[in-house]
């Protein structure tokens, strides 16, 4: 669990990922160079014995340095020589070979291989090719053998090759340690950037813990890309969460505020009762409480549909016929007050999934207000047009209308917009109407319906014509 506890900060996660970054370069590094360094000094160790033996089988016949310089002279006539002869007396002096002279250091190592720098110019006749004029040298492993006339014969194997690889092997390394770092440095401030944004969202996180302050945001100014996108969404979710609680808030206000004038009169009521008082009756208290349960199983009904509970209800269902109900039932209802009520349904014939009464519910709360608030001679139209493979249902009305800064207030709980404040109703109609059309994944708008009054439209998306 330390471990893990550990591993689990950004800082240590980038040591630790450097540090695997290292070791793991340093071995795989190690291994090839070792494995290369191995192989070539094998090779050539084994190349330039195989030489020495054949020049020693041709000493061993003749036992005299002529049949060696002969052999010896032969084996540079070939012009793709990669190697180096030398052949001395017993007094040290050149007899053949492409060789002046080798070190000093080396003239008694007898049987040892020995690697040295030979100056291009100090090769007779026929060399390896030369390779790089910024180090004019040939990089030789040679190997010694004395004779038993004194004399002694040098054998030599050009490894510029080999050292080049090596030398190409360390620059690599050294390249994979400036990768390695570079990568450690962008990890370390990839990793700091990480932990100052993680930093600000905790800051913030605890600055709302300890204020209470829900109106604290994470600037994103010094994020970009999947951070930001973060920031974001964590700013979304504290705009709903503080929505939410103001909600509440509000919610808490507006039932105060509304059930203390029947909670008023239910208690004017009891107490007149207790004093006999003649025109207080026990139907008086029984209405006024039947208001009070119908505003808590209103708010419990909204609950309800907000959580999704009475989607088991759905079933397939004619949205001609809904609104024909509809018009029928209010029908006769507007006439009483002397309004118009025009209906445009004909290209309604389609089939939509949701649950009727729902439904019937919230566009009987919208058939309601505008009757309550479309004066007399008034015009009410309950339209539906096809739109694609979309169905928008409207309903006008030419009453009041609604003003644009309560157009989006007049769908939380106990809201009432000024002018209605003194008409029946609880303000919990169009929380009903909006929690049944997001439940039916409807959308719902206000607009103005001009000179006069409201339109209410409702698209439905998902829908099957007929």
């Amino acid at each position: 669990m330390k471990i893990l506890s550990w591993i689990s900060s950004i800082r240590h996660l980038a040591i630790l990922y450097v540090g695997v970054l290292f070791v793991s370069s340093g071995v795989v590094g190690t291994f090839l160079y070792i494995a290369y360094h191995n192989n070539a000094n094998t090779e050539t160790r084994a190349a330039l014995k195989a030489d020495a033996r054949g020049f020693i089988d041709i000493y061993s016949i003749s036992k005299t340095a002529d049949s060696l310089r002969n052999a010896v002279n032969q084996r540079l006539k070939n012009r793709d020589v990669s190697s180096f002869y030398l052949l001395n007396d017993s007094n040290g002096k050149r007899i053949a070979g492409n060789l002046y002279s080798l070190p000093k250091e080396i003239d008694d190592r007898d049987g040892d291989f020995i690697t040295y720098e030979i100056p291009y110019g100090k090769v007779i006749g026929n060399a390896p090719q030369e390779h790089n004029i910024f180090h004019p040298f040939y990089d030789v492993m040679t190997l010694s053998v004395a004779l038993d006339d004194g004399s002694t014969l040098y054998v030599g194997r050009d490894i510029d090759a080999f050292e080049n690889s090596r030398k190409a092997i360390i620059w690599l390394a050294w390249i994979a340690v400036g990768l390695a770092c570079t990568l450690a440095l962008i990890g370390f401030m990839m990793g700091a950037l990480i932990l100052k944004h993680i930093q600000i969202i905790n800051k913030t996180a605890n600055t709302i813990i300890e204020t209470g302050d829900l109106s604290s945001r994470i600037p994103d100014e010094y994020s970009a890309g999947d951070l930001k996108k973060l920031s974001t969404t964590f700013n979304n979710m504290l705009n709903h969460i503080q929505d939410l609680v103001e909600g509440i808030r509000q919610v808490s206000d507006n039932i105060a505020h509304d059930l203390r004038t029947p909670l008023t009169r239910l208690k004017y009521y009891i107490e007149a009762l207790k004093n006999e008082e003649a025109e207080v009756t026990i139907d008086n208290i029984s209405n006024e409480t039947d208001r009070i349960i119908s505003t808590f199983n209103a708010l419990l009904g909204i609950a309800n549909i907000e959580h999704g509970k009475r989607i088991s209800d759905f079933k397939k269902l004619n949205l001609k016929l809904l609104l024909d109900d509809l018009y029928e039932y209010y029908g006769l209802i507007a006439k009483e007050k002397n309004i118009t009520l025009n209906l445009d349904i004909s290209s309604a014939n389609a089939e939509i999934t949701g649950d009727k009464n729902l439904l019937f519910q919230a566009f009987s709360n919208i058939m309601e207000n505008a009757i309550k608030f479309t004066p007399e001679e008034g015009v009410i139209t309950l339209k539906a047009d096809c739109e694609g493979n979309a169905m928008k249902v409207s309903i006008t009305d030419t009453g009041p209308g609604i003003p644009d800064s309560d157009k989006q207030q007049v769908f939380r709980r106990f809201y009432r917009v000024d002018g209605s404040r003194n008409t029946p109703g609880n303000g919990l109609g169009l929380a009903l109407v909006k929690a049944v059309m997001d439940l039916h994944k409807i959308k719902i708008s206000l607009l103005d319906n001009k000179p006069s009054g409201l339109c209410l439209t409702f698209v439905f998306s998902d829908i099957n014509k007929h």
